[in-house]
């Protein structure tokens, strides 16, 4: 994270702290709903910034945040975000790339701790028998960490693109659609996994392993700091 970005986040937490209890949960909606929006961290991070400064205001004086915005107020962050300038191709990229640097880490560790190898290496350690430190990569495991990052990056878009959206007919019924085609999507890939999940595509050294998860670890920590 740059030093710039940092210093606001931290400014924008104190801030947060000062928004009523009373105004909380629509400032959260709009803050949800700002980080859907095309436009770097930094500018959301400036966004909400301004939206804080101006809640606190209006608080003072004895206002919440309909009396200040008034109206719709996902139609007010639209008309913040169309003033800012969008993401680069470049930035998408990166984003996109930290987006998975920053999940193969945590995935592959819950893979590699769940794994019936590992039980086994665990075993011999204690029972002091010989310890083959290689780890079959499955199948399963592969579709496994696709399915479940692909996942997270769907289930965190939808909250926070709908944070300020209002409930309608035409919205539940897409949202059954939806949801009743990614439950037929993953009874598909459930199906896939218990046919060929134990079907072994190539063993590796746990400590090569361990290497590219924490090489994982570092380019993720260094692109915070583009």
């Amino acid at each position: 994270m740059s030093s710039e970005l940092e210093k606001l986040c931290k400014l924008n937490n104190n801030l947060d702290e000062k928004i009523s209890k009373e105004n909380q949960p629509l400032f959260t909606d709009m803050i949800c709903y700002i980080r859907s929006a095309n436009i770097s961290a930094l500018s959301q991070e400036m966004v909400r910034r301004d939206l804080s400064e101006m809640i606190i205001s209006a608080q003072n004086r004895g206002e919440n945040i309909n009396d200040v915005i008034g109206g719709d107020l996902k139609e007010f962050c639209d008309e913040v975000i169309s003033n800012l300038s969008p993401k680069t191709v470049k930035e998408k990229w990166i984003d996109r790339l930290d987006i998975f640097c920053s999940c193969m880490p945590i995935l592959g560790t819950i893979s590699i701790v769940f794994s019936s190898d590992f039980r086994e290496m665990i075993n011999n350690m204690i029972s002091n028998q010989p310890i083959n430190y290689n780890i079959g990569v499955s199948v399963g495991m592969i579709i496994s960490i696709c399915v479940i990052m692909i996942a997270a990056i769907f289930i965190v878009d939808r909250i926070t693109k709908n944070a300020l959206k209002k409930e309608s007919d035409s919205n539940r019924s897409k949202r059954v659609i939806i949801g009743s085609v990614m439950g037929a999507i993953l009874m598909i890939l459930f199906i896939i996994i218990w046919k060929l999940g134990n079907q072994i595509l190539f063993n590796i050294n746990i400590f090569l392993v361990i290497t590219v998860l924490v090489g994982f670890f570092i380019v993720h920590k260094m692109l915070c700091k583009i």
